[in-house]
């Protein structure tokens, strides 16, 4: 089993999420590849800070440095 190349350059491509559901959009198509990159959960630890807001408390979600250092370094590994 190895990563499709189309969907990974999908994943590259996106921007980085501005909203709740493209943030745990991101995190549903990166999930997949856990399997192929080491230490998936320390990377996905930022990102989950702020996903797991509910339904009612969405309003409160804030894309920071430590999400884009997150989100970047995926990318990074899935193209090396």
């Amino acid at each position: 089993i190895k990563p499709n190349g189309d969907k990974i350059k999908a994943i590259v491509d996106l921007p980085a999420p501005t909203t709740l559901k493209e943030a745990n959009e991101f995190l549903g198509k990166i999930n997949w590849y856990r399997k192929f990159i080491p230490n998936f959960a320390r990377i996905a630890a930022p990102l989950h800070k702020v996903t797991n807001k509910t339904k009612h408390h969405r309003h409160e979600f804030r894309w920071g440095p430590d999400q884009q250092q997150s989100f970047d370094e995926f990318k990074r590994l899935l193209t090396t």
